[in-house]
């Protein structure tokens, strides 16, 4: 954007209230920012064919409304979008944006029927025995413009108008990401950004909204289940809001596992052992709660996804605007569609794959070379000398500390890697986009995470020279609670550290450095509210998915090797408890407004969880049969396949009828999807059912019983 480009640009001072505020109880939500380029800068021609002239004809075309101003130090640009209520409710027509439906409004409608167009008065009875819903809470629909269907959407703000902020951006969004026949603007927002075309785009918060979230939320006395889940939905959208719901339920679940887990640790103090009688009996009830836990999840996801209005999101979404393929004609309704050969993204997925073992013979490289290292620093052997302190051998603490650090740069580095072979193979929606994000993560992440603790319990003892620790301490399962110990410790703590104080100390020093320069003109300026947070750390698709996998890679730990380390349960929780307050506080007072975005459930992540679950079976009988000195002292190898094969079978057994026992939707969230159902194709739709027209008092036919003497 060239400074020719804009022209009478005032600056006023003590404005009165904006009209459009004032007549729609809303002000601009979103911001594009343009770098200002000297005359001498040479462009790019996508950067001359969408300049910011172009960008902004586009977005006037669309119907949006923009404000520009300068930054304070005049090299950039802001351009402030929003969009009048007629233009949202256009877009949330087009788009079938699913809103809920005022309960009262809807009983009343319901009630009084349409009987000019055959739909009898609908009354439905609160009947507690059968369910604690109300008949009419909870009911979606895709929203329409006919009239009629106005008073029924649920209205918010002093304007009543039946769009959230959260709603406000995501048509913004959808009308910039539309093409021109949709009536929108055709811009890419990503592609803006990498070409250069914008620096950068983010919706602006909304104080007072985020404020009283933020009031609710960050509150220390406040336990998991009590998070405002309602109000971080409202404000951050439904995928932010689950990933709460999530943590808070997933935190919950941990006080359980970790009593009995400080039990086993005084049976341990008391047996001086940690390969103690009561091992066995802790991985039997750790496999069980896994099951129990994941099941209560599913139930619990039911229930948000009913309240919420997500049940079915997944599937109606739309292309990913990052979607790369050739426009051709639908062959269903002959539309125009962009298309990507299967063939050729298959033969991209084969290649990530290829590159991704690669990887992952790296990081089994790199685990081979921290066990020499070890092995050799024993005492007796060469490396002694170096790790041996006041006469105490450090080859274990060492080893295990080399470990975690290779743990968490090898994540780090992988996670890069990650996001570039994902986009590579150029996935169609979000969804698809993401399951296949996080199946590379895990398959990298688990070998990364886990092989140094599968070494240890399954394979260091029976290489010759290489045992494990004296008997008396529990020998590998000592081994392996030590390293466990290290390797879980080191990552809570580095993981709070770079995820919350890390960022601040940066933001800090930036915001230290601005507040030292000053502009050309040498006229100090206050910023913006939009620059303000245009300062802001990003949250995006990436931050909520770093969020996830942390907690994934935790859950692991937890449950993989719990007999061997019976305070990781404990230790997850009080980190967790911290956990929920700094994501928390990133978002609420460290981070610009995410864009929003809808969601189902949790997608792969609960896939993930699951077949952890299933493996911690096998880790934990395996751990205990073939590495506790204690349960299996002086019975055959035979014997102990035997025992861990028919163990192993009955929990995975029992596991299945459990899931099979617990259904994952609740009775009373499949009536309340019944009732929906029900409600809009009456209310929505208007069908009729075979016996309406008879229902309808003054509807019917009138009948001629006239009767002849005969036929004339």
């Amino acid at each position: 954007m060239g400074k020719s480009d804009i022209q009478d640009v005032k600056l006023h001072v003590n404005e009165p209230k904006d009209p459009f505020e004032v007549k729609h109880g809303y002000n601009y939500d979103y911001v594009f920012v343009f770098k200002v380029h000297d005359e001498t800068e040479e462009l790019t021609q996508i950067q001359k064919d969408l300049s910011m002239r172009t960008i902004l004809q586009r977005l006037a075309n669309a119907g949006l409304e923009t404000k520009m101003f300068y930054s304070t130090s005049r090299d950039l640009v802001f351009c402030k979008i929003r969009a009048s209520l007629e233009r949202l409710c256009k877009e949330a027509d087009r788009i079938d944006l699913k809103l809920e439906f005022d309960a009262d409004e809807l009983k009343r409608v319901a009630e009084a029927g349409y009987a000019d167009r055959g739909i009898a008065p609908i009354r439905i009875k609160d009947d507690a025995k059968l369910t604690h819903r109300k008949a009419f809470d909870n009911i979606f629909a895709k929203f329409d413009m006919e009239p009629r269907l106005q008073p029924l959407y649920k209205k918010y703000g002093h304007k009543k108008i039946p769009f959230r902020g959260v709603d406000r951006i995501k048509l913004i969004l959808s009308i910039i990401h539309a093409s021109t026949t949709d009536g929108g603007c055709h811009l890419n927002i990503t592609t803006l950004t990498l070409k250069n075309c914008l620096v950068t785009a983010y919706a602006l918060h909304d104080e007072e909204e985020q404020e009283a979230v933020t009031k609710k939320w960050i509150n220390w006395s406040s336990l998991p289940w009590q998070q405002p889940f309602s109000d971080i939905k409202d404000y951050y959208g439904e995928k932010v809001g689950l990933y709460f719901v999530w943590l808070g339920h997933y935190t919950t679940w941990l006080i359980g596992p970790s009593i009995v887990g400080i039990a086993m640790l005084v049976d341990i103090v008391i047996e001086r052992t940690v390969d103690a009688r009561l091992i066995s009996a802790f991985g039997l009830f750790m496999a069980l709660w896994g099951t129990v836990y994941l099941e209560s999840w599913k139930r619990r996801n039911s229930v948000v996804k009913l309240e919420w209005g997500m049940d079915g999101f997944e599937e109606e979404q739309e292309d990913r605007a990052e979607f790369d393929g050739e426009e051709v004609e639908s062959p269903v309704d002959g539309r125009p569609m962009r298309y990507f050969s299967p063939a050729k993204q298959r033969s991209r997925v084969c290649a990530s794959l290829i590159f991704i073992f690669m990887l992952i013979l790296m990081v089994i490289g790199a685990v081979a070379a921290i066990f020499v290292f070890r092995y050799f620093a024993r005492k007796g052997h060469a490396l002694e000398s170096l790790v041996t302190i006041n006469g105490i051998n450090l080859s274990a603490p060492i080893g295990a500390t080399l470990n975690a650090v290779q743990i968490q740069v090898m994540n780090g580095i992988y996670g890069t890697i990650a996001v570039r072979l994902n986009n590579y193979e150029n996935h169609r929606t979000d969804t698809e986009y993401e399951d296949n994000l996080i199946a590379k993560t895990f398959l990298f992440q688990f070998v990364n995470s886990y092989a140094s603790l599968f070494y240890i319990a399954f394979i260091k003892n029976s290489i010759p020279d290489n045992e494990c620790s004296d008997p008396a301490k529990g020998g590998c399962i000592y081994d392996l609670m030590f390293s466990l110990g290290i390797i879980f410790g080191l990552r809570l703590t580095s993981g709070n550290f770079f995820e919350a104080v890390l960022p601040y100390l940066k933001r800090k020093m930036a915001a230290r450095f601005r507040k030292t320069d000053s502009p050309e003109d040498g006229v100090q300026r206050h910023l913006s509210v939009a620059e303000e947070q245009m300062h802001l750390g990003v949250y995006d698709n990436m931050g909520i998915f770093a969020d996830y996998n942390e907690m994934i890679i935790q859950f692991g730990y937890i449950t993989l090797f719990v007999v061997s380390f019976p305070l990781a349960p404990f230790l997850a929780l009080l980190n967790n408890y911290f956990e929920i307050r700094i994501d928390a506080f990133k978002l609420a007072k460290e981070s610009r407004r995410p864009n929003p975005h809808g969601a189902e459930d949790i997608g792969t992540w609960q896939t993930i969880l699951e077949i952890m679950g299933t493996i911690s079976v096998l880790t934990n009988v395996a751990a205990v049969v073939f590495v506790s000195n204690h349960t299996f002292s002086g019975v055959s190898m035979e014997t102990k396949l035997w025992t861990f094969v028919v163990v192993e079978h009955l929990i995975l057994l029992f596991k299945y009828a459990l899931s099979i026992a617990i259904d994952d939707v609740p009775e009373d969230v499949k009536l309340q999807l019944d009732r929906s159902k029900f409600l809009v194709s009456k209310v929505v739709h208007l069908i009729q059912d075979d016996d309406d027209a008879d229902l309808v008092k003054g509807n019917k036919l009138k009948v001629d019983l006239t009767i002849f003497d005969e036929d004339a």
